[in-house]
């Protein structure tokens, strides 16, 4: 798996790219197509999204692909994973964490996990990544452009992760999957980056 950023261009963030990348392949290692994590202040209305995308239906290449990541994503029949996460709320976490806190009140940071306030910023955007590329790999092996969610691959599933009934948006396999992946997957990611 090959991973591409657009973090670099978001220096206000002081995210190390490399590292993060890094902490990415350890932790998803499972997802074989290459991912695109693009930082996007036209995504206002959620927090973050995952699609997975054909190289083929893009007029132009974003400036920060490289020749081998589109050689790639070739390899992998066009195929590859756009993570899109909000600028507007990165960058709450990192400069108004008071607001950011309270708009993401209902994951259950402190229910789920025991940290420092002042890396909120980091399991915040550990979260949101943990969520988006969760539903990364639980297409990641789908040809088709479409395809019918009973065909994803499930990490945790409901009757296996009985500690988590509750969890958000528990009624969708997916998003219970992805929550799941995100409760268990923060701190690996963080420790994987630090």
């Amino acid at each position: 798996m090959k991973v591409v950023t657009n973090i670099s261009q978001f220096p206000e963030f002081g995210i190390d790219e490399a590292a993060l990348k890094k902490a990415i392949v350890k932790r998803f290692h499972k997802i074989k197509k290459p991912i695109y994590i693009h930082i996007d202040k036209n995504l206002v209305l959620s927090h973050g999204h995952h699609l997975r995308d054909w190289i083929t239906d893009l007029v132009k290449y974003p400036t920060c692909w490289t020749p081998e990541f589109i050689s790639e994503i070739k390899k992998h029949g066009d195929l590859y994973h756009r993570v899109c996460l909000s600028h507007s709320f990165v960058y709450n976490a990192f400069y108004h964490r008071r607001q950011n806190s309270v708009e993401t009140k209902e994951w259950g940071f402190k229910e789920y996990f025991d940290f420092d306030p002042i890396d909120y910023s980091y399991i915040y955007l550990f979260f949101l990544l943990s969520h988006e590329l969760q539903h990364a790999q639980q297409c990641d092996y789908l040809r088709l452009k479409n395809y019918q969610d009973k065909n994803c691959h499930l990490q945790y599933e409901k009757h296996n992760w009985k500690k988590y009934a509750n969890v958000a948006r528990n009624d969708n396999v997916l998003e219970f999957d992805a929550e799941v992946a995100s409760i268990e997957k923060t701190i690996k990611l963080y420790e994987s980056y630090f």
